[in-house]
């Protein structure tokens, strides 16, 4: 049944059209199949006859406006109809997916229904990543039915007990997937064995036509060593090859509709001017009608082939070499190496065993889908509920889009209309300003809504499943990451609130009092102390009640949550637990979290000793929680107070010099942001400082704080873009200075780091370093050098990053210190885990949110500050710059700053460390 789910949807989907057409064809009558399938199955025809077609010509040599040498062995790797399901179900769900490209041909001119759509390049390359990602799976398949093979001739050709996957097992696997999932039992017709042995000419294109016997060999040969190889496919040949693709459907895919779209394409071309170059560049886009009818459907005919990547229904296999582990069938590497051959290298010749060892644990976790909360999740979307995740059904009113004012012409500043022309410029750029607003919007939403149903999807998919698992694998950093992208506990609140442990455990003496302070935490009350978030939960116990037993009734409080749906599967935990009489033996399987206080500084304060900063974010023990976000905001607000209270006297009409303009923006930007600096506005840009943000990406973060504050007060912030724009550059800038006045140790590690980072690039080097746990680290981050690939539709440039070009020097050095923390607080979290492990215990993370069983978080706590203090005790600084000596002899390193007086083992009694 794995190998079914890794490897046999595009298959069977194949066969599922095959029979829905013909069985709709012979009644006559598609009513009964959804009308954005009813689509698909319009095309499919028209489609794999195309395709057919390309084969052949492929085949027979035939030129045409495309040379067909270069994709031609990719084009018969496979058969024609498996690449039209392939190619459709790619290409409109990837329009459907990101938001945008939703095209309205009866109103062509309206630019925002459309929304730019998908690049052509990208949306090529996806094409073709399918296709390759297809002919890994029938290479997999190929080589375990030859095994099989060898396996039965070793035993005389006696039947192969157990390990044999018989003829029909694969039709057993597809209905016990589908009564589980149904509750019905289905009759299927038989599909034949997937995993016989295969001749590799079954793939190529049968014609009884007569070809070119040279042309045919060579290219039936090109495609045979592809389905029998591991290859990489070229960028540039992918690009060609997934562009002919999309031609071919945009060509035969046409609207079959009872209305005005009727026989309009159903995909849609053009090329677009783009910025301050006005270049040219090639979007593709859907028909507005298709993406309703995909909205109205629940986009039902793209939801299973979202990822080949799902959870799995048995453990993942154990990590045995960096390309070995985690699915049975589908391809997986340990790291996402974006490319880099160097960072590949490094890690086949490092012992991995570590890091291993704490990926498997993590994956042997087992878990199972919360059905009372995806009954709540799927009324919530079919109520048209806006909650956390869920957003609204309906696009936002777009206004029409407005004309630029044509400029009179010799038009000077003395012209006697020239302030009535900059009017009526600046009210058109207000008018963009809105417009493109509205749009983004607009975008947004329809991504959110296919994000959101993908997630309903895939957990009604496996809601009957008795255990669940995700397979994990690193990035560059050592950063852990689940494999399956749409479900699972590192997404976002509807996610995680949809999943729960396999394993349930009693409560024990401390069980209930850790799930009042995780309700707590999860309704925003988490600035307290402990005691008092137990004080806040039970003073909302009839709220939590009402909300466990009747989600829709009463006041609906865990609406009102910040995490609202895994706060609702709180709720019922602890009702339940009260309810039986004795908390302490009520069997629970929800995770409970503790996350870490602004981590990234937890981190640094940790490599400097600095007893100022270890303060701030609580590695030193208090009774009440530290708040670095609050002491920096007061601060903040200090500053800007005092600016705001100054009174500028320059005359603007005056000729003012540059110092004096300086004083008057900031002044009149002071005087706009007083009253409106909180917690929120200052802390992302905090949580993100540590981790290498720059000016533009602080101000940004502000800008859209402050922007919303200006909104509850009445203000019409399209009005105001100039001002709003000064004023979160000039907080943006005061809350950097104060971060860096309060945390002068972080910024003495920081600085060392960059100036490593840049004597090491200086010579043309990569940054590198190895990670306490053995991770061999190469930044990737080099200058990408431009290739222009000749297409039917356009030529593209495309942007090839290989280990030969040269280094990217100014990332190298601006991206290295967040880098290194990132690799840090990963080795805390995997030593974290193989220590629960070794315990017996349950436990999974979110990066620095570590998760275990309500009665477990007492041990949990000790087992993360003992490792935290275990990775600190290193000399970790001192050995990192010793491997770069050692490695680079030439280089003279900075030494190392000099480390504060704080006692690291205050981290061990230190109750807010996590919380």
């Amino acid at each position: 049944l794995q190998l079914w789910y890794e490897c046999q949807s595009y298959r069977e989907t194949v066969l599922e059209f095959e029979a829905e057409l013909n069985s709709a064809r012979e009644r006559h009558d598609y009513t009964s199949i959804s009308a954005v399938k009813r689509q698909l199955l319009y095309w499919y025809t028209p489609f794999k006859e195309a395709i057919e077609a390309e084969q052949l010509k492929c085949l027979n040599g035939e030129k045409g406006i495309e040379s067909r040498q270069g994709y031609a062995p990719f084009l018969l790797t496979l058969k024609a109809d498996k690449l039209a399901i392939i190619v459709t179900h790619e290409v409109v769900g990837m329009l459907l997916r990101s938001g945008g490209g939703a095209y309205d041909f009866m109103n062509d001119r309206d630019k925002a229904k459309r929304g730019g759509g998908v690049k052509l390049i990208t949306l090529a390359m996806k094409i073709a990543d399918a296709v390759e990602a297809e002919v890994a799976v029938e290479r997999v398949l190929a080589k375990l039915a030859e095994d099989r093979k060898k396996l039965r001739e070793s035993m005389g050709n006696q039947p192969i007990e157990k390990e044999e996957i018989s003829d029909t097992e694969v039709d057993h696997a597809k209905d016990s997937s589908e009564t589980e999932a149904t509750g019905e039992k289905k009759e299927l017709r038989k599909v034949g064995n997937p995993y016989s042995a295969m001749a590799f000419e079954q793939f190529l294109p049968t014609t009884e036509k007569d070809t070119k016997s040279s042309t045919m060999t060579r290219a039936k040969a090109k495609a045979k060593y592809i389905l029998q190889n591991d290859y990489d496919w070229p960028p540039n040949l992918k690009i060609k090859f997934g562009v002919i693709l999309l031609q071919m459907l945009m060509d035969t895919a046409k609207m079959i509709t009872p209305d005005e779209f009727n026989g309009q394409p159903a995909i849609h071309y053009e090329k677009i001017v783009m910025g301050r170059t006005l270049e040219l560049q090639g979007y593709v886009s859907v028909n507005e009608r298709l993406y309703q009818l995909a909205v109205e459907d629940k986009f039902e005919g793209f939801r299973p082939f979202a990822t080949r990547y799902q959870p799995m229904i048995v453990p993942p296999d154990n990590y045995t070499s960096p390309n070995r582990g985690g699915y049975k069938a589908l391809d997986v590497f340990v790291m996402r190496t974006s490319g880099c051959r160097e960072q590949k290298n490094a890690l086949r010749r490092s012992d991995l065993g570590d890091i291993y060892r704490g990926l498997d644990a993590l994956a042997k976790v087992p878990w199972v889908i919360q059905k009372e909360n995806l009954e709540v999740a799927q009324r919530c979307w079919e109520e048209g509920i806006v909650i956390g995740d869920i957003p609204q059904k309906t696009d936002v009113e777009v206004p029409e889009a407005p004309e630029r004012p044509p400029k009179p012409e010799n038009m000077t500043k003395e012209h006697p209309g020239y302030d009535e022309y900059r009017q009526k410029l600046q009210a058109y750029i207000t008018a963009v300003s809105k417009y493109r607003k509205a749009a983004q919007k607009n975008m947004d939403l329809r991504s959110l809504r296919c994000s959101a149903l993908l997630k309903l999807e895939q957990a009604e998919k496996f809601k009957d499943f008795d255990e669940v698992f995700f397979p994990y694998n690193l990035d560059f950093r050592g950063r852990v990451y689940p494999i399956p992208p749409h479900l699972n506990h590192l997404g976002s609140d509807l996610s995680r609130g949809l999943l729960t442990f396999a394993e349930a455990k009693p409560l024990g003496d401390r069980g209930l009092y850790w799930l009042k302070v995780h309700l707590a935490n999860l309704a925003g009350a988490d600035k307290m102390s402990f005691d008092d978030r137990i004080k806040y939960a039970e003073s909302n116990i009839d709220n939590i009640r009402s909300s466990a037993e009747d989600p829709f009734g009463g006041e609906m409080w865990w609406m009102s949550c910040e995490y609202p749906f895994q706060a609702l599967a709180t709720c019922r935990e602890i009702i339940r637990a009260i309810d039986s009489g004795d908390p302490s033996t009520y069997m629970s399987a929800l995770p409970v979290h503790m996350d870490g206080s602004c981590n990234g500084l937890q981190h640094y304060a940790a490599l400097g000793l600095d007893v100022v900063g270890g303060k701030a974010v609580n590695l030193i023990g208090c009774d009440e929680p530290q708040d670095v976000y609050i002491g920096v905001m007061e601060e903040v607000i200090r500053r800007v107070d005092e600016e705001a209270a100054r009174t500028v006297t320059f005359d603007p009409s005056q000729n003012l010099s540059k110092r004096e303009k300086d004083a008057m923006k900031r002044n009149k930007a002071a005087k706009l942001v007083w009253g409106s600096i909180d917690r929120g506005v200052v802390k992302r840009t905090v949580m993100t400082s540590v981790y290498g943000v720059t000016f533009i990406g602080a101000r940004n973060q502000i800008k859209e704080k402050i922007e919303e504050k200006l909104k509850e007060k009445g203000e019409n912030v399209d009005e105001m873009e100039e001002e709003i724009y000064s004023a979160s550059s000039y907080l943006a800038s005061v809350t950097m200075e104060v971060m860096g006045d309060l945390f002068t140790g972080a910024r003495q590690t920081q600085n060392w780091l960059t100036d490593c980072a840049r004597l090491i690039s200086s010579r043309g080097h990569p940054v590198a370093w190895l990670t306490p746990l053995g991770v061999p680290a190469v930044q990737p981050y080099r200058h990408k050098k431009l290739h222009t690939v000749r297409t039917i539709l356009q030529r593209v440039s495309l942007a090839l990053s290989d280990d030969d070009l040269p280094l990217h020097k100014s990332r190298q050095v601006s991206a290295f210190p967040p880098n290194y923390v990132h690799s840090l607080d990963a080795t805390h979290m995997l030593m974290t885990g193989m220590e629960m492990d070794r315990r017996g215990l349950t436990f999974t993370a979110v990066h620095d949110s570590f998760w275990t069983h309500a009665a477990d978080i007492d041990e949990m706590n000790s087992v993360l500050r003992s490792c935290f203090v275990d990775l600190y005790s290193q000399p970790l600084l001192e050995e990192l710059k010793k491997t770069w000596e050692l490695r680079y002899p030439d280089l003279e390193f900075p030494p190392v700053p000099k480390k504060g007086e704080m006692d690291l083992r205050s981290v061990l009694n230190s109750s807010y460390f996590f919380q």
